[in-house]
């Protein structure tokens, strides 16, 4: 009996060498002829064969030519794979799925209603389910449930977004927290504080400017960053507008721009606008305007950084009837500064205040301190005191919170 001694060499050389055989082959380097130039016998020929055809790569087909069928399809993104690689879908379009958690312990001087049990005690102040994903190579998902006090499911928000942006805009449509000014967009374990501004709360009410929308976002081709966006919404806000009609819609519009100051510094501006009827089929009206200084010094970006914030808002919701004449006005700003002492250790400050319209003719002012512990960037705890003056001459009142914070799961970047 013959025995094809070159094929046992042949395939002792390729399992021990996989790398430099696969390597001669994408550069299309031909097989090793025999040394001594003399023919391969049968086996070893069609050994040969064998290995080149799995070793080849695909051939490219000529411009405008299609490309040949495949006995197996191809792996691409987002594409079915084969049997066998890895399971039968591509992790591209398996959602980012997390959860956020937010507990607080609480207590006031103030005298609560007897319905009204979170000013002291300890609660669940919020619990935040995330899921993001491709939908498909057109549309990506973003579905954010939140749990308030641990009571009742809610959509905080729930948007598709376009892949592709024609004209250079990025649509996207569902139920958004829309980017009117620097709080308003921000999730409620994502706020600076414990607890959101005066002045946000009289606007917008507890949840901000929470709409069903569409909005487009243009970033204008400037050689700094200006991004220009508009939306048209429902007009669902009970504080700023909720009309009766379905087809009173309300709008919104707003720029942003961020430049550098200095390597280490940036510096942000913002305006916001938005109109639409309210309950008495009346137009009502909010502006704003914010002003944002991050410091984060490259030598020292992990130890050190700081950021000053300052936003004002201002709103006119017109009443059929008032209880206080003609007074339709809300307005009222904040300002905050926040310092890192070190990686894990931070302090803040806010001062605020604000004069409601529809509460009393007389302003509210709050001056707050927090000290945050965030051991890394999924868990912090954060002891925060507050001092409030009520208007109407009310006395004032002092309160204090213990929040933890924590996040599982693949949990996206907040923006910038």
């Amino acid at each position: 009996m013959k025995i094809p001694w070159l094929s046992l060499a042949l395939a002792a050389a390729w399992f021990a060498f996989p790398s430099q055989a696969l390597a001669q082959a994408d550069a299309g380097v031909p097989a090793a002829a025999p040394a001594d130039g003399g023919t391969l016998s049968p086996e070893d020929e069609a050994l040969m064969k064998e290995i080149e055809a799995a070793s080849a790569p695909a051939a490219k087909p000529a411009s405008g030519a299609a490309p040949a069928a495949a006995t197996e399809p191809p792996k691409t993104d987002g594409a079915a794979a084969p049997k066998g690689a890895g399971g039968p879908f591509s992790n591209l379009y398996n959602p980012a799925m997390s959860l956020n958690g937010l507990f607080l312990g609480s207590f006031t001087t103030q005298d609560a209603p007897a319905d009204d049990q979170a000013h002291t005690g300890v609660a669940i102040q919020e619990v935040e389910l995330q899921v993001l994903a491709n939908v498909d190579p057109f549309l990506s998902a973003n579905v954010i449930l939140s749990v308030p006090g641990g009571k009742g499911v809610e959509v905080e928000e729930g948007y598709l977004s376009l892949t592709a942006q024609p004209l250079g805009i990025a649509f996207r449509g569902g139920k958004l927290k829309l980017p009117f000014g620097r709080e308003n967009p921000q999730h409620t374990h994502a706020l600076p504080f414990v607890d959101r501004s005066l002045v946000g709360q009289a606007v917008f009410g507890d949840e901000g400017l929470s709409e069903v929308g569409v909005e487009g976002s243009y970033l204008l081709p400037l050689p700094w960053y200006l991004l220009l966006t508009a939306s048209v919404m429902n007009g669902d806000n009970e504080v700023a507008f909720h009309s009766p009609e379905d087809r009173d819609l309300a709008a919104f519009a707003a720029l942003k721009s961020v430049v550098d100051v200095t390597d280490d510094a940036t510096l942000e501006l913002g305006a916001s606008y938005s109109v639409g009827r309210n309950a008495d089929r009346l137009t009502s009206q909010a502006a704003g305007g914010h002003l944002v200084v991050k410091w984060k010094p490259a030598a020292a970006s992990t130890t050190h950084s700081a950021v000053l914030t300052l936003e004002g808002l201002y709103s006119r919701v017109p009443k059929a009837v008032t209880a206080l004449g003609n007074e339709t006005d809300t307005y009222g700003a904040y300002a905050y500064a926040q310092w890192q002492l070190e990686r894990q250790w931070y302090i803040g400050a806010r001062v605020e205040f604000v004069r409601p319209a529809a509460v009393v003719p007389d302003m509210s002012r709050r001056e707050s301190a927090i000290l945050v512990f965030a051991p890394t960037e999924f868990s912090a705890v954060r002891l925060q005191g507050s001092a409030t003056q009520p208007g109407g001459g009310a006395a004032p009142f002092y309160e204090a919170f213990l929040q933890v914070n924590f996040t599982l799961g693949a949990h996206p970047a907040h923006s910038y």
